[in-house]
């Protein structure tokens, strides 16, 4: 089986947040099980903007450097299969479209998912109610079987 997991819900794997607890849930889940899980090309490139802008943070969600270096070394250590397609990327676009999404970073997720016909898991509300009616595979975090 195979499992489709954005970087907002990575980065509970390693931050203090909301749902944090049921994300490291879902990762020992989906370990257990032998769940293969995939990314598109980005996903990297936003664990690691998000950890920087972390650290540059002044309220008490500050993130020590070192803090954020250590996150994202567990990040790289995880067993996430980077998927590269041409089509993925004409996909999230016309996604973005369709869903009216003003960047086609999370549609790139949804539409990896969709080719790959599998759940993909995210902690992004706004995607999750801008893509839910349309797309059973996408799964939001808090979703009550986890609570």
């Amino acid at each position: 089986m195979t499992v489709c997991v954005d970087s907002s819900l990575a980065l509970k794997w390693v931050l203090a947040e909301d749902a944090s607890q049921i994300a490291e849930q879902l990762l020992v889940q989906w370990r257990g099980s032998g769940e293969k899980i995939i990314a598109p090309p980005h996903f990297y490139v936003e664990i690691a903007s998000v950890l920087r802008q972390r650290t540059l943070r002044i309220d008490s969600d500050r993130l020590e450097l070192e803090d954020s270096r250590k996150a994202l070394v567990y990040l790289l250590s995880v067993e996430i299969a980077i998927h590269h397609s041409p089509a993925l990327h004409q996909r999230a676009l016309d996604l973005a479209i369709e869903l009216g999404q003003p960047t086609t970073y999370d549609t790139h997720y949804l539409a990896l998912a969709e080719h790959e016909m599998c759940e993909f898991w995210t902690a992004d509300k706004r995607l999750y109610r801008a893509a839910r009616d349309r797309f059973p595979m996408i799964r939001f975090l808090a979703d009550d079987r986890f609570e």
